[in-house]
């Protein structure tokens, strides 16, 4: 541990090593959400993080890819690094043309680094409203509008069950696509949401991520099959899924990845719904050539 690093919050369990899926995912498909962290040495967390992740670099997910059948990715920064995308962007860089990048960035980040970001593959920002806060949201708003032109995306974790208002004041600021992260976080027996009206009105999306964050039940999550279908059904067009591996936070063990993956089988046993979620949608948002049929 580094000398900056605080000796608490206790560190994560490691992700299990990942058993093939015996029903993988569609050819094309993009995992819209996960995080790499490496050693401390090198890449010193935030001491106002609030958990401590283990090591998970780039070569370990690609176990997960081989497992499951995820042919591109989505790095997203995680709070624990606050304003620091060292090891993100390292990330980015090693894995190559099949994966993108979301940031978190300080205010005065200059516009040659924006270009050289986004050229890397970043391709948003990312607003953490339910872990510590590491920027607010007037200065990711300015740098977002700096990139209007560029395609950026913002992505909010926040909890819409408890302030379900919350959004509709964020898409009235924002006019970039808004990416609402681990369903919203609503209580899983919700059928009708202003995240829903949202959603019919094109002027945000959502990932199908973290369903341990959102289901009252064990693994596997039988209590959100129907919230997965109120969102889908909302907008089948603006839904994407996400792994959230390492998966954090989970200090009694993690997920089986086959377990993510047949859950995405059964929420959409309509092979055309599927691949549209996993893989045409992120191709769209986040600039990827579209995949092969």
């Amino acid at each position: 541990m580094s000398a900056t690093a605080p000796a608490a919050p206790d560190c994560d369990p490691p992700p299990r090593h990942p058993a093939p899926a015996s029903r993988k995912l569609p050819p094309g498909t993009c995992d819209t959400h996960f995080h790499v962290f490496g050693p401390q040495s090198r890449y010193p967390m935030d001491p106002r993080r609030n958990y401590t992740p283990h090591e998970c670099r780039i070569e370990d997910y690609r176990e997960l890819m081989r497992a499951i059948g995820i042919e591109r990715g989505v790095i997203v920064q995680p709070s624990v690094y606050g304003t620091d995308n060292s090891a993100t962007l390292d990330a980015l860089r090693a894995g190559g043309p099949n994966f993108r990048a979301i940031a978190v960035l300080a205010p005065n980040v200059t516009d040659d680094e924006l270009t050289r970001l986004h050229e890397l593959g970043v391709r948003g920002l990312r607003l953490n409203l339910v872990n510590p806060q590491m920027v607010n949201l007037d200065d990711t708003l300015s740098i977002l509008r700096r990139m209007a032109g560029r395609g950026w995306n913002l992505q909010v974790q926040m909890e819409l069950g408890r302030n379900p208002d919350a959004l509709r004041g964020l898409c009235e600021k924002v006019d970039v696509p808004i990416v609402v992260d681990h369903m919203g976080k609503l209580p899983p027996a919700t059928r009708s949401h202003p995240l829903m009206d949202r959603l019919k009105d094109g002027s945000c999306w959502v990932k199908l991520s973290a369903p341990y964050r959102v289901s009252a039940q064990a693994a596997p999550h039988e209590d959100l099959g129907g919230l997965v279908r109120a969102l889908a059904d909302a907008n089948p067009e603006r839904v994407l899924w996400g792994s959230d591996w390492p998966h954090t936070e989970l200090h009694h063990g993690t997920p089986a990845a086959a377990m993510l993956a047949q859950l995405v089988h059964t929420w959409f046993p309509d092979e055309a719904l599927r691949r549209k979620i996993c893989v045409d949608n992120p191709a769209r948002l986040y600039g990827f050539a579209p995949a092969d049929h």
